[in-house]
């Protein structure tokens, strides 16, 4: 009988995390989950205790509040995201880590022109080329997944942290006649399901290569949605446009054919809203 592999799951009490570990399978492998609870990614000794014996990492830790914060203190998201990892990655060297699975963003591909800097899309970025001089230096596999915007079920819902999608879902459910969106609206963008997110994230620990950009090809306006998301919850608001803010610019990634999303869009809505009313209600 082959050994279990023993699997690091860090940023495992986050939203990606806790669905993996539900998933992963626990008849072959071993499974270490380490949340922000257990001990600091930036304390090198914490990082020397929880790689030792360590066959494969899922690298899902990191800094993150909301868009706003991002851009209003780019330098804080940015080291929360960066140091780390370094820091980590200084212990996995000495140990007999096999290969690392780290999960960015396909917001990295357009979010880092003008002065409205996202510090937290910069972390991801850096990140990014930090791995690859990681990864030549060392010889361990690492694979980065670049992932179009997620959600689903566990999804947070609080305004300090939650993306579009819940944030869109709460204002619906608090508004009384209206929902505000920023300009007209037309802005186009991508998401992707959490159990995409997750079956995925499997796969590619067994899959050669080592970049991959996963998300649905469905696109939708933020205009669009915002009726999507009401019509689901049969909300009758009126969609008051903000002109005085401006539409980001629609930039859309292609992404991997054999990593294909199952779940669509008006799926995934309904289980998210579900789950808010299961959770809120």
């Amino acid at each position: 009988m082959s050994r279990k592999k023993n699997i690091l799951v860090t940023g495992a009490d986050g939203f990606v995390g806790r669905a993996l570990i539900k998933k992963l399978p626990k008849i072959q492998n071993n499974i270490f989950p380490v949340s922000r609870g257990d001990g600091d990614l930036a304390d090198k000794k914490f990082c020397r205790k929880i790689v030792k014996d360590t066959d494969t990492v899922y690298y899902l830790a990191g800094f993150r509040k909301n868009v706003a914060v991002h851009t209003r203190e780019p330098f804080t998201a940015l080291s929360g995201n960066v140091l780390p990892l370094i820091s980590f990655l200084e212990e996995v060297k000495k140990s007999k880590v096999k290969t690392i699975i780290y999960t960015s963003s396909t917001h990295v591909e357009y979010g880092l022109v003008g002065d409205n800097m996202d510090g937290y899309v910069l972390g991801k970025y850096m990140n990014e080329l930090i791995l690859k001089s990681f990864a030549k230096e060392t010889g361990i596999d690492v694979k980065i997944v670049r992932y179009a915007a997620i959600y689903g079920p566990g999804n947070s819902f609080d305004p300090k942290i939650s993306n579009i999608i819940p944030s869109l879902i709460v204002k619906a459910v608090e508004a009384k006649d209206k929902i505000t969106i920023w300009g007209k609206g037309s802005r186009k963008m991508q998401f992707i399901y959490i159990d995409d997110v997750v079956r995925t994230l499997i796969k590619v620990s067994k899959s050669n290569g080592n970049f991959f950009i996963v998300g649905n090809r469905e696109t939708i306006s933020i205009i669009d949605l915002v009726k999507k998301i009401l019509k689901l919850m049969k909300k009758n608001l009126k969609i008051e446009r903000d002109l005085s803010k401006p539409d980001k610019a629609t930039k859309l990634s292609t992404f991997d054919a054999h990593l294909k999303a199952r779940v669509n869009l008006d799926k995934g809505l309904k289980e998210t809203i579900m789950d808010y009313k299961k959770s809120y209600a």
